[in-house]
């Protein structure tokens, strides 16, 4: 059984180091990871949300729970692959003129991340954003 977003979020707060937290004068409280900000909204409670856009949005829950199984970096290094990797397809696909620059910036970005384990956003909501994961796993198992 998965365990609940609040409470998945708080232990994600407290794995990260309260040397990298940002406490403002009205004692809010946040992290910035790439792509990400986790902020403490209240006593125990907890928001993970997406920087990418000038309007922050709530993570997806299979996200926050991909996260919690792996750690906040791990995420972020996803994300940023996953864009970096749909982006280059688009252009390919699309023929769309760049700068060879900008396509070897691209590729760059991907090849960093080749010797690591990251997964693309597409794989992690197959493992983690089906509802009946865990029911359809025992019935493969009988």
């Amino acid at each position: 059984m998965t365990e609940c977003r609040e409470y998945m979020l708080s232990v994600l707060w407290r794995s990260l180091d309260p040397f990298d937290k940002v406490t403002y004068l009205d004692g809010s409280e946040q992290y910035f990871i790439p792509r990400l900000k986790l902020e403490k909204v209240g006593d125990n409670e907890y928001e993970l949300l997406y920087t990418t856009r000038d309007v922050y949005s709530p993570v997806e829950d299979f996200l926050v729970e991909y996260a919690y199984h792996t750690s906040l970096r791990q995420l972020s290094d996803s994300l940023i692959f996953s864009n970096a990797f749909d982006r280059l397809e688009e252009i390919e696909s699309d023929g769309k003129q760049l700068s060879d620059k900008a396509i070897d910036a691209l590729k760059d970005k991907i090849k960093s991340f080749e010797n690591k384990d990251i997964l693309h956003l597409n794989q992690i909501k197959l493992n983690y954003g089906n509802e009946q994961r865990e029911d359809s796993e025992a019935i493969q198992e009988v």
